[in-house]
């Protein structure tokens, strides 16, 4: 979904384009609305979206939305302008009570979305993590 690289305290999170299909091998994704929710004095980066399995592999298509969560909101719009998607500079949530509260938040207020808070393995990985996707 998102490209990020690894930098200082924090990664870089290249925001995607709202509401662009993104093709995948079943299926596809739409990332639609990107929000910030403040939890504990800071703000959280979000990401509403939904997807579709058109072709699975065994089964049924399904389709569903989701929420994903970059992290910690450190510096909106580092760079980017004109047709080169805006980063900004976010930290990952790594206290699990923290996870657990934002999920909570916003299971409460997005009912049915399933949600994917970002972990430690975007800091410990170079790669470009532009093809994640939501979670089935």
């Amino acid at each position: 979904m998102a490209r990020t690289r690894k930098q200082d305290m924090g990664i870089e999170f290249v925001h995607p384009e709202l509401g662009e299909d993104v093709q995948g091998r079943a299926g596809y994704y739409i990332p639609t609305e990107e929000h910030v929710l403040t939890y504990n004095g800071r703000e959280i980066l979000y990401i509403l979206g939904y997807a579709c399995l058109e072709r699975p592999c065994c089964g049924a298509g399904a389709n569903w939305g989701y929420i994903q969560v970059p992290g910690y909101l450190i510096r909106r719009h580092i760079r980017g302008k004109g047709t080169t998607p805006p980063v900004s500079k976010v930290e990952i949530i790594q206290n699990e009570d923290d996870r657990n509260n934002i999920r909570q938040s916003l299971q409460q207020q997005h009912p049915g979305a399933q949600i994917e808070i970002w972990g430690t393995e975007y800091l410990q990985s170079p790669q470009d993590h532009a093809q994640n996707k939501p979670s089935p």
